[in-house]
């Protein structure tokens, strides 16, 4: 069982629901402080991601604040401490990691299944992508507003949309011919983390707080 991935999971849906539902508190700051302490190294990459989200956060607060302004601040507080805490979790992840803790917290093995399919086509689309625009830029191509340039666009987006069909079907014959039937096993090789560990304690204090502030 990958132990450190499905503890990450664990952390990053707790912590959410906990933001996400209950009234805010300074409290709910330490298990963020805690996650960027132990990725300190690496704040400006962190940051630069939660700045790059936000444009699309205040896009949504901008519409809600028309309505209520309190809410929309509320609103914002509670997105960027769910995004801050998640990024700060994941940006170092290239999605494998997810689909074990998928795996280890009992997720379905065809949905893990899917998961790990579509994270591998969307990884070889990517490639594919950067290497066909390197192409081009080898080649001198600079975009404008021209009839060439939405030819050349499409005509890459058409060639992709193809390659991936190409793909997903290669994908589909070669699993089907080693006997694959719809599970897909993992090795083990994953230890827990002093990070993991003490972000646990300190959600799991969180979620006493707040149970005891809800019945007592």
């Amino acid at each position: 069982m990958n132990k450190k991935e499905s503890l990450i999971l664990l952390n990053s849906f707790f912590y959410s629901f906990l933001v996400a539902f209950s009234t805010l508190e300074f409290i709910f700051l330490l298990p963020v402080l805690i996650a960027l302490y132990f990725e300190r190294e690496y704040l400006v990459v962190i940051f630069k991601k939660l700045i790059l989200v936000n444009f699309f956060i205040v896009v949504l607060v901008l519409f809600v604040s028309f309505q209520n302004i309190d809410e929309a601040i509320v609103l914002f507080i509670r997105t960027n401490l769910i995004l801050l805490f998640n990024i700060t979790l994941f940006h170092k992840s290239k999605g494998y990691d997810i689909v074990r803790g998928l795996d280890a917290v009992g997720f379905p093995a065809k949905v893990v299944s899917v998961f790990y399919f579509s994270l591998t086509l969307i990884n070889f689309l990517t490639k594919d992508f950067k290497e066909t625009k390197n192409t081009l830029k080898s080649r001198g191509f600079k975009s404008s507003t021209s009839l060439f340039t939405y030819q050349t666009y499409g005509n890459i987006f058409g060639m992709i949309f193809v390659k991936a069909l190409k793909k997903s079907e290669d994908m589909r014959y070669s699993m089907v011919s080693r006997g694959f039937e719809n599970k897909i096993y993992f090795l083990s090789t994953s230890t827990i983390g002093s990070m993991q560990k003490i972000l646990s304690i300190s959600l799991v204090l969180l979620l006493g707080k707040v149970l005891y502030e809800l019945f007592y």
